[in-house]
């Protein structure tokens, strides 16, 4: 895809995508890729910009690659990435995205399907996408997906299916289907959180990377509260045409370095997630059972620790 406009000549589609699942380590494998000296990678986490399906992406590829990528040096970068967690959930983001770039690798991150909906419920509350409990969220999926007692900030209402945000093995499935094996890299998030630096070093390869030597992984997106309610519901507040006019202001005002959601960020204090009652997690854990089965196979690992 080439631009008309002399400043956005040599812009292509990105190589390779972390696709998800959400909250299985995608935010610190982000962070780690784009910190690579001979990596392009998106300035904004969550560009949706393939998800046809969902709302907040960006209008034209243009865009979408000047907010981005305008940084992209071809002498330096060895390649070109992104990640958004909208595409795990699309109907349509990765034949998108081949059609475009039909030699695109992706990145897909699993957990825990009962540990993984734990950690994204309190993600949602903390972006006033979720205003009950986990438990009674869980029982008020048929009523959401029928359009009914959803949040009123709530962006996304997909993401409140959480059923189907936990069924990590019939994506992973589904993959499979649409993605060649050598395009197509699953990361264990156990396995980052115990070795970090062999899975950074896994995907470098896998990605066409040269190493850079990377020692010190931290850890990045742990669980947050929010200092205060009113500045949260402000925050969420904002409309979509000022969410772009700001971001738009940023790249003209040479800011694009600067995160986007810093009063989210200042209104953010890490907090222990509360443990889940133990009747609902054995509840989430038969749930979930046959996705774990469905992964081992997919994976060819044992995961019983998960079904315990």
């Amino acid at each position: 895809m080439n631009a008309a406009d002399g400043n956005l000549t040599g812009m292509r589609i990105p190589d390779f995508f972390i696709i998800g699942a959400p909250k299985c380590g995608t935010t610190a494998l982000t962070e780690y890729l784009s910190e690579h000296p001979a990596i392009c990678f998106a300035r904004t986490k969550e560009t949706h910009f393939f998800a046809d399906d969902f709302k907040r992406k960006d209008d034209n590829f243009a865009g979408y690659w000047r907010r981005n990528f305008s940084y992209f040096d071809p002498r330096r970068h060895r390649a070109i990435g992104e990640a958004s967690g909208t595409y795990y959930i699309s109907d349509v983001a990765v034949e998108n995205i081949l059609k475009q770039n039909p030699a695109a690798k992706f990145i897909y991150m699993v957990r825990d399907p009962v540990e993984m909906i734990h950690s994204l419920y309190y993600e949602l509350r903390f972006g006033n996408s979720e205003n009950t409990s986990l438990e009674e969220g869980w029982d008020l999926q048929a009523a959401r997906a029928q359009g009914r007692n959803i949040p009123p900030q709530c962006i996304e209402p997909t993401f409140l299916q959480y059923r189907a945000m936990g069924s990590l093995g019939r994506r992973l499935e589904a993959l499979k289907k649409r993605i060649l094996p050598g395009q197509l890299f699953v990361v264990v998030l156990d396995d980052l959180i115990v070795g970090p630096k062999k899975v950074y070093e896994d995907v470098l390869s896998f990605i066409g990377v040269p190493s850079d030597g990377r020692e010190v992984f931290p850890q990045v997106n742990s669980n947050k509260v929010q200092r205060s309610r009113l500045l949260g519901y402000l925050t969420a507040s904002l409309p979509l045409w000022l969410h772009k006019g700001v971001r738009e202001f940023k790249h003209l005002a040479g800011l694009s370095h600067v995160p986007l959601n810093f009063l989210v960020r200042l209104n953010a204090k890490p907090a222990r997630r509360p443990p889940l009652a133990e009747d609902f997690r054995k509840r989430l854990t038969r749930e979930f059972e046959p996705e774990v089965r469905l992964l081992e196979r997919q994976l060819g690992r044992d995961l019983s620790h998960w079904r315990a």
